[in-house]
């Protein structure tokens, strides 16, 4: 069993180190001057809908604290990403909404999960998929669990 666990530990550590320096350098190309953070941001300001997209339920879906992504809303508002929009019914609410500038983003941020998943698909015997997802699936059910503690 040693000899699995060590595979499955250099596997996990290249895919993740891989992944993430891959999609950076690829969106980096294309969006210029946004760092991987500031993208995932984005994408859950633009996934977001009406009621969802104040600072309280953003930071909580990114997993951050609210004062952490005031930051970096504020840079990205300063950049022409994101406005920041008093709500009409309670002036004490504020959304967070995505200009066009982010939505391109979005799109190219789309774009590049689309060529990454079509590219496991076709190299994954059909039959194989669902273990796949199952794995992957625990995978993360342990690294959310991680998170909590």
């Amino acid at each position: 069993m040693e000899k699995h666990e060590k595979m499955i530990d250099q596997v996990l550590v290249h895919l993740f180190n891989d992944l993430l320096r891959i999609e950076e350098r690829t969106l980096q190309k294309e969006c210029g001057n946004l760092s991987m953070r500031e993208i995932h941001i984005i994408e859950a300001v633009c996934a977001a809908q009406d009621e969802d997209n104040t600072m309280t339920v953003l930071a909580a879906t990114l997993r951050v604290t609210v004062g952490s992504l005031t930051v970096a809303v504020s840079t990205l508002v300063r950049k022409g990403y994101l406005e920041r929009r008093q709500s009409q019914v309670d002036k004490r609410r504020v959304h967070v909404l995505p200009l066009p500038a982010a939505l391109e983003v979005e799109r190219v941020h789309r774009a590049f999960h689309k060529r990454m998943v079509d590219a496991v698909t076709t190299a994954i015997p059909q039959d194989q998929l669902d273990v796949l997802i199952e794995g992957l699936r625990g995978i993360n059910d342990y690294f959310y669990g991680q998170e909590e503690v």
